[in-house]
């Protein structure tokens, strides 16, 4: 699971700020009652810009879950956004203990689950990466492009063209502009044909 922001996919946590960079785009968000919790939302999205992140940084977010100042749903995005830095710095396991946090505080995010999609795709469990991100497209997620892309890469790799060449046409009808989901388009349509 080296070089986790590499990766062709996407990482995103709830639905505020989308990121383009390099070959993918990100987002993370939080905005909650808390500085620190704030301070979480920016270092997360710094964290996937750089491709690294600091102890400090995590520690930032866990001084905002620990305040108790923050409601459900912002705790909740707290978690995920401490996952990311986790992920960024290689603590799969611990990405994942966020991500399962968050869940129990509000299971209803998408983005949880396109977070959890993305540990399983790294992981090679393309199954299970699948199953995340549709139930990431049946909950409250405002980037659904994100998950149709990943869930079409996801498809890709197991052979399934005619399910990614789908997901990969969602993801362009929802974000017409996006070059990663045209790109990724032609290469499925090439091994098609």
């Amino acid at each position: 699971m080296n070089n986790f922001l590499n990766m062709p996919f996407l990482l995103i946590t709830l639905f505020l700020m989308t990121s383009p960079f390099s070959a993918s785009a990100q987002s993370v968000t939080i905005l909650g009652d808390s500085d620190d919790a704030r301070e979480c939302y920016f270092s997360a999205g710094i964290a996937i810009q750089m491709q690294n992140t600091s102890s400090s940084e995590i520690e930032t977010c866990s001084r905002a879950i620990g305040l108790g100042n923050l409601r459900l749903r912002d705790k909740a995005a707290t978690f995920v956004n401490r996952g990311i830095l986790y992920a960024a710095d290689e603590q799969y396991q611990e990405a994942i203990k966020d991500y399962e946090r968050a869940m129990k505080l509000y299971p209803e995010f998408g983005a949880i689950y396109v977070n959890r999609g993305n540990l399983f795709f790294l992981g090679q469990s393309y199954d299970s990466a699948i199953l995340e991100y549709t139930k990431a497209l049946d909950l409250d997620l405002r980037q659904d492009y994100v998950a149709y892309l990943n869930r079409g890469m996801a498809y890709e790799k197991l052979g399934k063209l005619s399910n990614a060449e789908s997901d990969y046409r969602l993801a362009i009808e929802l974000a017409p502009e996006w070059s990663v989901a045209k790109s990724k388009l032609e290469r499925v349509l090439i091994k098609i044909n």
